[in-house]
């Protein structure tokens, strides 16, 4: 009997020892997966926050080159000449660009403003060759105030950005730039449609200007966030 039961315990004593070596085990497994879920998990959030950083890096540099551009003091010394803060537009309404009635010939002072004024500020733009590639659009574009007789001011003021646009394609100073506004550059009119707020008359002298805009391909940024989105969802 003491055999027996010694026996007894040492088999009770084993079957407890494996139970205890099974949980120990499937504990094991368990923590294993869900270390593996876990990092898996991980995994995901960070891939899908590159993709989201990917997506609005153009956005940020381009945040970071507009500052830079509307902080540029270069301009001050000339006048009617700024840089739009909101979108980096170079707006020139000096006086000495202003056409005649009637008019779309550049005057002979507007083009020493344009001579100055633009192939400067390419140089600023061309500070972050990154973006180069993702300019879309660069935009002439001519303003009017809202005096207008026998509805002409939608011709002149497409008309004189054409005029300013082929100045400078001509201009020498424009020579290292060439290549981008030969196939990014456009020239377009908008009359009286975005009217100054500073201006309290129909007749206003700020109002009768040019800008150059640089526009980005939002349509590659907005396929980008996009992907990010499809890739969060599934």
């Amino acid at each position: 009997m003491i055999r027996f039961r010694k026996s007894q315990l040492i088999y009770e004593n084993d079957n407890e020892y494996n139970s205890e070596g099974y949980w120990a085990s499937y504990s094991d497994l368990m923590a294993a997966l869900l270390m593996v879920f876990a990092l898996t998990t991980v995994a995901a959030i960070v891939d899908i926050g590159s993709r989201v950083k990917e997506s609005t890096q153009v956005v940020e540099e381009w945040e970071e080159v507009l500052k830079t551009i509307s902080n540029y003091k270069g301009f001050e010394s000339i006048e009617g000449v700024t840089i739009d803060a909101n979108t980096g537009a170079l707006i020139i309404s000096n006086d000495s660009l202003r056409f005649g009635f009637g008019s779309v010939e550049v005057p002979d002072e507007g083009k020493a403003v344009l001579r100055q004024a633009v192939p400067e500020y390419m140089a600023l733009v061309y500070k972050n060759p990154d973006l180069l590639e993702r300019i879309e659009t660069i935009e002439v574009s001519g303003h009017t105030d809202r005096l207008d007789h026998g509805g002409a001011n939608p011709y002149l003021s497409r008309e004189r950005a054409g005029q300013v646009l082929s100045f400078l394609m001509s201009e020498p100073a424009m020579k290292p730039y060439l290549g981008i506004w030969k196939t990014k550059a456009v020239a377009a009119g908008y009359s009286d449609t975005r009217f100054p707020e500073k201006c309290d008359e129909e007749r206003c002298a700020i109002a009768r200007r040019v800008e150059i805009t640089i526009l980005l391909n939002e349509r590659e940024m907005l396929q980008n966030f996009l992907q990010t989105l499809r890739h969060i969802i599934r």
